[in-house]
């Protein structure tokens, strides 16, 4: 019973020699029609191949001149001990901090959508927060941070930085929800002690015990550290008795 299915079925054209030969005559139907359609296939390959060498150019490019943006800060100011002879420097901190600030702020606006761009942007972000100027840090910060995927090396600082700059205008409760969302980036550590730092700040009775806690969960990491430091601060005696010795 089974030889006969067997031979039966060997009559019947394979599934796929049916399918094949279908193509075959629809090819040749529309063989003008597929001529020109392999035409736009490969003429769409070499606009992709093309779009793909000009935006891994526009990278190179826009990377050399994030390179050049951040050399400027560490270029030395006149008269320092580190300036070596005949090297270029700027006659005062203030320069240097305005000619960083316009290169990033170039970098960014002649590079869009480019890695080097992104970085430009929270590296703007870092320079006017640590040139004081908090409510501009913010803007670039919270820029930087709708415009990246979440892996972005510096989503983590740029986090971390916001809540700072959020924190120097008094901010507290936003720049708190802000320290939040370092556990979102991979950093819980840096969520605790903020939370811990914040709290003893703010004077809260638990502040010392949390930051004695992150001491304690995180022995290895830097922000151990840091707690204790904050610990040892807190321990200080504080008012015009600590400042001036009691007079016999």
């Amino acid at each position: 019973m089974s030889e006969k299915i067997d031979r039966k079925q060997l009559k019947r054209p394979d599934e796929f020699q049916a399918r094949a030969g279908q193509a075959m005559g629809w090819m040749v139907a529309h063989q003008r029609a597929l001529i020109i359609g392999s035409g736009a296939l490969a003429i769409a390959i070499v606009a992709v191949w093309g779009f793909i060498a000009w935006r891994s150019s526009r990278e190179s490019k826009a990377g050399i001149a994030l390179a050049e943006a951040l050399e400027l800060q560490s270029r030395p100011i006149a008269g320092d001990a580190s300036a070596q002879p005949g090297a270029e420097t700027f006659p005062s901190k203030e320069e240097r901090d305005k000619a960083v600030l316009a290169a990033l702020e170039k970098v960014r606006s002649e590079n869009g959508n480019t890695a080097a761009a992104n970085t430009a942007q929270a590296e703007l972000g870092f320079h006017k927060l640590k040139a004081g100027d908090a409510v501009g840090a913010q803007k670039e910060l919270e820029d930087f941070l709708r415009s990246t995927s979440k892996d972005h090396p510096l989503r983590a600082f740029a986090t971390e930085s916001l809540g700072y700059a959020l924190e120097a205008q008094t901010r507290i409760d936003e720049a708190r929800a802000a320290f939040e969302r370092l556990r979102e980036a991979g950093m819980p550590e840096r969520a605790d002690f903020q939370r811990a730092r914040l709290d003893l700040l703010q004077g809260k009775p638990n502040a010392k015990s949390e930051l004695e806690k992150v001491a304690k969960d995180y022995p290895k990491d830097p922000v151990s550290m840091e707690a204790n430091q904050r610990l040892e601060l807190a321990a200080l005696p504080s008012g015009p008795s600590a400042a001036t010795p009691k007079q016999k």
